[in-house]
């Protein structure tokens, strides 16, 4: 009895260590289950060359076969590189423009310089002139070009300095300003003073529109235009176009009055080219009418600058005002326009043609004395009336 009592005890024992060893295998599967998939998922985030390869599958990837596909399928976005963005700041680099090859005429030694000083939008203009002058002997483009700088920038480029050392090595007939698309920001300018009793200096932030950045900013235009007056030379000035941000386009706007403020009382012209590239409904547009006519894309993809149809219809207009103040190419030499910028010269003469308007003859003679031309420039008379003409003031009757 002894004996088959315990044979049962021990079966038993058994029975219960069989069950306890299933529980165990039953939770140790339910682990891995849990386990495995985010073990798995990692692995295809990381992209480790690590990781475990498909074919190599563990005892429970094999008794639980599928799990890797599946997570591969779910996530099949993870395992694409994503492609870095390429689109740059609006406020950092400038659009390339793709400018035609300008072949000039060969200019003549006593050709006037028409001198660009500005920023990137000066380099542009200054290229859209050399297309427009290209036939011209007589006229010769340079520029003065600082690129990605402005007037808000520190004292260098120091702009009076430098425009007054390029009007003293070259032979400049008219000088040409565009410049302020990077002005639209805060001024950093060094002060002298006194800290605890002793001088010091110290950098100071002036906030844009404020009233010291607008006291400075005025000051550095107004030196830059007085460089120029000062040796009686023309001046043009031309202002910002909007951009395609509203806040960027309201900001330039502002900066216009303030070019213009400056320019006109001192005798120069600010060419205003804002509604020259505005739509029909007064809104930024980055196409329209080039000089020819047809439409084109005029602005760059930063919303700021110009493409080169852009800039040559730019130039177009600053032409214009060329023409207004020199009549033709040859009137960079007519006698006076040093003396007096103000002086426009309509047909672009060398000589004053007054001798010819009263002398008798194309030679210039002088009016022979007791005539009616004599009376009517020397003496002043007037000419005798004609019967019936239109200016017969005197009454006939009826």
């Amino acid at each position: 009895m002894v004996v088959v009592g315990s044979c049962w005890r021990l079966a038993d024992m058994q029975r219960s260590f069989l069950s306890l060893v299933f529980v165990a295998l039953v939770s140790v599967c339910f682990v891995s289950v849990s386990v495995v998939p985010v073990d798995v998922a990692a692995q295809v985030r990381s992209n480790s060359a690590n990781a475990p390869k498909k074919g190599n599958k563990s005892f429970f990837g094999w008794l639980f076969g599928g799990s890797n596909k599946r997570i591969e399928q779910a996530n099949p976005s993870r395992k694409k590189r994503r492609k870095s963005s390429t689109r740059k700041n609006r406020s950092g680099g400038v659009a390339v423009v793709n400018a035609p090859k300008i072949v000039e005429k060969e200019k003549s030694k006593d050709a006037k310089v028409l001198l660009v000083v500005g920023d990137d939008l000066a380099m542009g203009l200054a290229d859209g002139l050399k297309a427009v002058y290209a036939e011209t002997p007589s006229i010769k483009v340079k520029k003065l070009v600082y690129p990605q700088t402005g007037l808000v920038a520190a004292k260098k480029p120091d702009w009076p300095e430098d425009v007054a050392a390029s009007l003293k090595n070259e032979d400049v007939g008219l000088v040409v300003v565009a410049l302020g698309a990077r002005d639209n920001r805060n001024i950093s300018v060094v002060e002298q003073g006194v800290i605890d009793g002793q001088p010091a200096t110290y950098a100071e932030e002036l906030q844009f529109q404020g009233e010291e950045w607008k006291k400075e900013y005025r000051f550095r235009t107004a030196s830059l235009v007085a460089t120029v007056r000062n040796e009686q030379l023309p001046l043009i000035w031309v202002g910002l176009a909007p951009a395609e941000e509203y806040l960027t386009s309201a900001n330039f706007s502002y900066l216009n009055d303030l070019f213009k403020e400056q320019v006109e009382p001192a005798g120069g012209i600010f060419v205003d080219i804002w509604a020259a590239f505005q739509d029909d409904n007064g809104e930024y547009t980055t196409h329209g009418p080039d000089v020819t006519g047809k439409s084109r894309r005029l602005r760059s993809k930063d919303g700021v600058y110009f493409t080169w149809a852009g800039y040559r219809k730019v130039a177009y207009f600053v032409e214009r005002e060329i023409a207004r103040i020199f009549g033709s190419a040859t009137a960079f030499i007519f006698e006076g326009v040093k003396d007096d910028p103000n002086f426009i010269v309509l047909t672009g003469r060398l000589t004053s043609p007054e001798t010819k308007l009263i002398g008798p003859d194309d030679k210039g003679g002088k009016a022979a004395a007791g005539s009616d031309l004599f009376k009517l420039t020397v003496s002043g008379e007037a000419l005798p009336e004609v019967s019936g003409r239109a200016d017969d003031t005197r009454w006939t009757g009826f």
